[in-house]
């Protein structure tokens, strides 16, 4: 599975052999309306997933999540968010790149 996902996503398997790497995975929730897209996101929050959550939103009846994760972590986040959230599609996985500031 993560083989195939990041084939799909076109990161080489050595760019996330470092387990420092960090990477950021969007994924949606189609059809998540009021109550539903609540109930959700509490979820997602009280899941083992939830501490890598670092984006939440809703775009009219789409629910976007986007979690913060260590290269290592990438199997279990999606294999904990299909879980919690089954009707999750992931959008993208690409390597975080982190902006470096002068002081």
């Amino acid at each position: 599975m993560i083989q195939t996902l990041l084939r799909e996503f076109a990161l080489q398997d050595t760019s996330v052999q470092d387990d420092s790497q960090r990477l950021v995975v969007s994924a949606a929730v189609e059809g998540s309306t009021g109550e539903t897209s609540k109930e959700q996101i509490r979820s997602l929050f009280h899941s083992p997933v939830g501490v890598y959550v670092s984006h939440v939103r809703r775009e009219r009846d789409c629910l976007r999540l986007e979690f913060d994760i260590a290269a290592s972590d990438l199997d279990f986040t999606l294999r904990t968010l299909h879980a919690v959230l089954p009707e999750a599609a992931i959008d993208a996985v690409r390597r975080r790149v982190f902006q470096h500031q002068k002081h």
